[in-house]
């Protein structure tokens, strides 16, 4: 009779254990469903070449006063990616409107193409930078901006 209880336990402790994984992987297949991916922009730039723009925001800095974050161009010349830019950006949201205070960009080539150069710069509420790329003879200017709303929020 004790053995029968004692084997009735191991089998409710063997499927609370079950139980409990599953709602474990569940709870982490659902929290992954939920997550937000970075927002991406396609744009035509003409001659089977475009770009593909994602933006990304950093938290702020210890006193809250600061937003930073990067929007980045992918290059693409029909399906192949050639290049990558990234401008970076911070701006100060402690008054009633946001300000740049730095900017800068770095740009890679790929697949033969070559980053020629970049240049960044901010004003006002906008961090703005061009990065220039070379492809089979052909120059391509990716001009890049960030915009920071009075609140902190980076389009």
């Amino acid at each position: 009779m004790l053995l029968g209880v004692q084997e009735r336990m191991n089998r409710v402790k063997r499927f609370l254990a079950f139980l409990f994984t599953a709602v474990t992987v569940l709870s982490i297949m659902s929290s992954s469903v939920l997550a937000v991916e970075p927002e991406e922009k396609v744009i035509d730039l003409g001659d089977g070449f475009y770009a593909v723009e994602t933006i990304s925001q950093y938290p702020a800095g210890r006193s809250g006063d600061t937003v930073a974050g990067a929007k980045t161009r992918e290059l693409y010349y029909k399906s192949t990616l050639i290049g990558t830019a990234t401008l970076y950006a911070s701006f100060d949201i402690s008054g009633s409107s946001a300000k740049a205070i730095s900017a800068g960009i770095t740009g890679e080539g790929m697949n033969g193409c070559t980053y020629v150069k970049g240049t960044a710069s901010g004003s006002g509420n906008t961090a703005s930078g061009t990065a220039t790329f070379k492809f089979e003879g052909v120059e391509k200017r990716l001009t890049i901006s960030i915009s920071c709303s009075p609140s902190g929020e980076l389009s």
